[in-house]
């Protein structure tokens, strides 16, 4: 995780190339299901598949995270991944949760759509930004 004006080691150039093409496959393939679902109406089984489409980028996103932390050789680059990932999974498990027991416990509203993904960003930059307070050289210390 990176901010602008750093020098960026190759894996992190290729992290970078591959997760946006995973996004601009997300945004393809998220436009395409919203669309079939507009003027076509799946039923059943038809549309889990329509609604499984915007969730292959998503996954392959987490393979495109894997590699990366495979490929990449600086040990502190690694661990900030890992943990603004761990900060964001935990937000959205939280988030997720909470509406999970809300329905149990009678809550006949919603929460609005892709509440859990959003922590997961906001969580992931707060963190990020955090860390990188936390952990920047001072000018003198170098």
């Amino acid at each position: 995780m990176w901010c602008f004006g750093e020098k960026k080691s190759a894996a992190q150039k290729r992290y970078l190339r591959r997760g946006l093409g995973v996004l601009v496959s997300y945004i393809l393939l998220l436009c395409s299901a919203t669309i079939i679902v507009q003027r076509v109406h799946p039923q059943g089984v038809l549309l889990y598949c329509v609604a499984f489409l915007p969730l292959l980028p998503m996954l392959s996103f987490l393979v495109v995270a894997g590699r990366y932390l495979r490929e990449e050789r600086d040990e502190y680059q690694r661990d900030l991944v890992i943990r603004c990932m761990l900060w964001g999974i935990a937000a959205m498990l939280s988030v997720e949760l909470f509406d999970g027991f809300l329905h149990s416990f009678g809550w006949q509203g919603a929460l609005p759509p892709f509440v859990g993904f959003y922590a997961f960003c906001l969580s992931m930059l707060v963190a990020k930004f955090t860390y990188k307070f936390r952990d920047r050289v001072a000018a003198d210390a170098e």
